[in-house]
């Protein structure tokens, strides 16, 4: 495409709304305002020799009128017509005549001569203008309809006796304005052509340049370094610019260099620590592991919890420390671990604010029954908790919660309390064959005088009421000291397998007087499949007998009194009898209590015997006897006996 034809293919792209570049806008530009130019100069000289012109026809159409008014001096003497017409045929050979009018100086017309269908432009006369004449435009002269008007007076010597008035158009002016028009246009377009040429030439110097820089822009935008050569090609500011940008490119290069340098050591260094962390987690990963599998192993419940008291982490074996009180999970506070457990969670709290470990022991209530506690004796008694309470740290010595360590002591503490009453017991033993000795030989004769004396006394002596007090309050010695003896000392234990639930018939019926007496519902539950038991029959019932008592004492005054008695055998070979009652209850701090010999609730009546030789004959046996209790709600006594009998046989 040749550079002339540059400016028209930017106008066109323009006109059907293509982006123009900026070498495009920069032509068109410089396009418009050499076409201004040079169409301004063109327009001033073609005027300028139009002006030339139209002032020589003028003077050239004067020339003529004069002449005609010359010849008219001689005609104005003797007027004819015919005379007229004869100047009139000559002056139209001379020039393109309108209109020419001959009139006196009266301004009367003595000879005239117009053209059809001429119209006359403005009125000229010699010397003096009535309107004011313009030019007639270069459209008018190249229409060929300029008029010209001149006039020219007639004068005989000094005198002025006429004037002609001439309207004439000029043919050649119009030839010549049409020409001069042409050449003017022509010139016009060349010079245009060639400033256009000159002016893409240029342009296309200038921003060449630029959309090299623009397309190494890109380049270097997308990362093609490599590709970008930029050269200075000139002294002026774009050659700065290129020179600049050169050097942009160079810094960017060595950047890149260095970056690929800095980047191959860092993923050197991070393989390395990619390695070192894999290292270090395979490390961790097996230490979480030995470290689960310890806590998992624990025996004791170990959990952990958060600030807020909700636990984090448990083992397996917290769920078997607090078994039948509540099921340890993550999520669950440590309020709801245990009954009324807003205490322990005080007591971790403050372990947690202070971040000083304690070891403390608490008592919970189970309320489920024995199946539901696996069959465990204790799980119906209060359970002993010992709980070890630490604050857990974090980075920077920062408090992240607490660890509790839980373990089921119940069998500890009953145990200590099983031996401290046994050693309670022998003390005892000691005591009551001590006191058996010398209290027996005394009471016995004391006893026995007092029947002799009694036999001596008549009936009707004063003295026969006192002497048989005397004899019965020694008698009721007797029997307590035989009881006592008899806790200290008790007799052989004859072992045998006896139907257990014959047992508990032949107990609830040896009290049958006293519950029919007391209105007492009884609701008996005995297990078809309780079979036998190996056990010293006469001081089983008396166990029974005594708890049944013990639970008439307890429902005296309830309105509805009710009594519930069942036997049943478990898989493990062992026997469990439940002797329940609505009564008054035991009160809790009693309960640690109730199997010490001489304690008792009951004012004025009991001896604090009968539970203590209960819980001895159960022992004897290889059971247990436990005992749940409430005030106003009521009291059950548990006894889990083995099936096959005690291990060893007391003597």
């Amino acid at each position: 495409m040749t550079a002339r034809m540059q400016p028209l293919v930017t106008i066109t792209a323009w006109l059907r709304g293509a982006p123009i570049s900026l070498m495009h806008k920069l032509i068109i530009l410089m396009t418009a305002v050499i076409w201004l130019v040079l169409l301004g100069q063109t327009l001033v000289w073609l005027s300028s020799e139009i002006t030339d012109m139209d002032q020589h026809v003028l003077s050239d159409g004067t020339i003529v009128a004069q002449s005609v008014a010359t010849s008219t001096v001689a005609l104005l003497e003797q007027p004819s017509e015919t005379a007229f017409a004869s100047l009139f045929d000559r002056l139209d050979k001379t020039i393109d005549v309108v209109e020419v009018v001959v009139s006196d100086r009266t301004g009367k017309v003595l000879a005239s001569r117009k053209r059809p269908g001429r119209g006359l432009g403005p009125t000229q006369q010699f010397g003096a203008f009535r309107t004011p004449r313009q030019s007639p435009g270069l459209a008018v002269l190249l229409g060929e309809s300029a008029l010209y008007e001149v006039s020219a007076p007639i004068a005989r010597g000094s005198e002025i006796v006429g004037n002609v008035n001439l309207v004439f158009r000029s043919a050649v002016l119009a030839e010549r304005s049409v020409h001069l028009t042409a050449v003017a246009l022509a010139m016009a377009m060349l010079w245009m052509l060639i400033g256009s040429g000159l002016a893409s030439v240029y342009v296309r110097r200038i921003t060449k340049p630029l959309a090299e820089l623009g397309k190494a822009a890109e380049d270097v935008a997308e990362g093609k370094l490599d590709a970008v050569s930029i050269a200075p090609t000139s002294r002026d500011e774009i050659g700065k610019l290129q020179y600049r940008f050169g050097q942009l490119v160079t810094a960017l290069k060595e950047q890149r260099a260095d970056n690929a340098e800095l980047l191959d050591k860092l993923q050197q260094q991070s393989a390395r620590l990619r390695q070192r962390v894999d290292e270090v987690t395979a490390e961790l990963r097996e230490t979480a592991r030995y470290l689960e599998s310890v806590f998992r192993a624990m025996e004791e419940g170990v959990l952990t919890c958060d600030l807020a008291g909700e636990i984090v982490q448990v083992n397996q074996s917290a769920g078997r420390q607090l078994a039948c009180l509540s099921r340890p999970e993550p999520g669950v506070h440590l309020a709801q671990l245990v009954p009324n457990g807003e205490s322990l969670w005080r007591t971790v709290e403050e372990v947690i604010h202070t971040r000083k470990g304690r070891i403390f022991e608490i008592t919970c209530l189970c309320t489920k029954s024995c199946v539901e506690c696996n069959g465990q004796p204790h799980a119906c008694n209060n359970r002993q908790l010992s709980i070890h309470a630490y604050p857990l740290l974090g980075q920077g010595n920062r408090s992240l919660g607490a660890v509790l360590i839980v373990t089921d002591v119940t069998d500890e503490r009953q145990l200590e309390e099983r031996l401290r009453r046994h050693d309670r017991l022998i003390s005892l033993g000691t005591i009551a064959a001590g006191l058996a000795h010398e209290l027996g030989n005394v009471m016995h004769a004391i006893q026995g005088f007092g029947m002799l004396l009694a036999r001596a006394t008549p009936d009707d002596d004063p003295r026969a009421a006192d002497i048989a007090a005397i004899r019965s309050e020694n008698q009721r010695g007797v029997q307590l000291l035989d009881r006592f003896l008899q806790f200290a000392r008790p007799g052989h234990t004859r072992f045998g397998d006896e139907d257990l639930g014959g047992l508990v018939h032949e107990a609830l019926g040896m009290c049958g007087y006293r519950l029919r007496s007391s209105a007492v519902l009884v609701e008996a539950t005995i297990a078809e499949n309780l079979g036998e038991i190996r056990c010293d029959g006469r001081q089983l019932v008396q166990v029974l007998v005594n708890l049944l008592l013990n639970a008439l004492d307890a429902l005296d005054g309830v309105a509805k009194p009710v009594l519930q008695v069942s036997a049943s055998r478990d898989a493990n070979h062992h026997a469990q009898i439940r002797i329940t009652d609505n009564g008054c209850g035991i009160a809790s701090e009693h309960l640690d209590r109730i199997f010490d010999p001489f304690f008792t609730t009951k004012e004025g009546t009991g001896t604090g015997l009968g539970l203590s030789i209960a819980h001895q004959i159960i022992a004897l046996h290889g059971g247990q006897l436990g005992v749940e209790s409430q005030l106003g709600v009521g009291t059950t006594f548990t006894i889990d006996l083995p099936i096959d009998g005690p291990q060893q046989e007391a003597p």
